[in-house]
């Protein structure tokens, strides 16, 4: 609407060249523009500003809501002598914002201390919600998840956590030194802890061959380093504090064979460098589970088969099917 004004000011112009309208008649005319135009931009100010109250109100709202677990709680028993047992009893969960969508339904699974297990299964199945619940950023909608006999819901939330080491699919590092971010949340670490994780992650001599060594700097989430350099550090990271549970979510599922051969080896080092550890994989590439104690497979909310990698093979269910879809041998 604004831009219908320049026609009009143009035809103005040429009327007082031509002497078919006066100055005067224009600046009278002139005036009673300028104040519609004010007019039409106190419009669109007003139509801008209905939006930003609503963009506003949305990002509130979401501000304003109080999570249902307390990160911050200091409550609930100590999970003391921690034995690495998890068992997930007759688990319904549905996310809060998707309540008409099940994404596990009586899932029944018993982790025994010191065993890797992993989980398989097609994209939304519910592999990764399994590990949230674990890190209990989610509370189940029904049933038990226990840690060694005990509901999770009862034990301190940060005693909890600080058993269970994760690695994702996307590492989270920080704009700090390669030291730094492997001692990360740490305190009073020494450099030889420090050394010692990256050489169990596969990622110290690389280290070593950079000008400032561990005092060089990753960049903004690690933007100096490729795919397999940062997850090696996540590994390092991890193996530092020396958790009762390894989580591993698709650790390798976005790197190339050389990357992913390099850190499954650090891999299979962070779930055998301590016998008394429990391991929980999730698994997008089934070459890096056959050594599993147990092989899950997930549909429907639920473990449809599970056995070892040759017992599987040899009952030609559905872990059978998955494989041969990938080609795999």
């Amino acid at each position: 609407m604004l831009y219908s004004f320049y026609p009009l000011l143009f035809q103005l112009a040429a009327e007082v060249i031509y002497n078919m309208r006066t100055i005067k008649q224009l600046s009278v005319e002139n005036e009673v523009l300028r104040q519609y135009s004010e007019l039409i931009h106190q419009v669109f100010m007003s139509s801008s500003l209905a939006s930003s109250v609503s963009g506003a109100k949305a990002f509130f709202d979401l501000f304003d809501r109080m999570p249902t677990i307390d990160n911050t709680s200091t409550k609930g028993q100590e999970l003391d002598d921690f034995r690495g047992e998890i068992t997930f009893d007759q688990i319904k969960f549905v996310y809060p914002t998707r309540s008409t969508s099940i994404i596990l339904n009586k899932f029944q699974l018993n982790i025994k201390p010191n065993q890797r297990v992993a989980l398989v299964g097609a994209s939304g199945c519910g592999k990764s919600t399994i590990i949230q619940l674990l890190e209990r950023f989610y509370d189940v909608t029904s049933g038990q998840l226990l840690l060694d006999g005990i509901d999770i819901r009862k034990l301190n939330l940060h005693c909890v956590r600080s058993h269970l080491g994760l690695v994702s699919q996307e590492p989270i590092l920080f704009d700090l030194t390669i030291a730094e971010n492997i001692a990360y949340g740490l305190e009073n670490v020494s450099m030889e802890h420090i050394i010692n994780a990256a050489r169990k992650a596969n990622i110290h001599q690389f280290i070593e061959q950079l000008p400032q060594g561990y005092q060089t700097k990753v960049g903004l989430k690690g933007s100096f380093l490729s795919g397999g350099e940062k997850q090696r550090i996540a590994i390092a990271r991890v193996l530092l504090r020396r958790p009762k549970v390894l989580l591993l979510d698709e650790a390798t599922s976005a790197m190339d064979s050389y990357n992913e051969q390099i850190v499954q080896e650090a891999l299979e080092e962070a779930q055998t460098e301590d016998s008394g550890r429990t391991s929980l994989i999730i698994a997008h590439r089934l070459s890096t589970i056959r050594s599993c104690d147990l092989i899950c497979v997930l549909d429907g909310g639920h473990i449809v088969e599970s056995g070892t990698h040759t017992e599987l093979i040899q009952r030609r269910g559905s872990y059978y099917k998955i494989l041969a879809q990938s080609n795999f041998k």
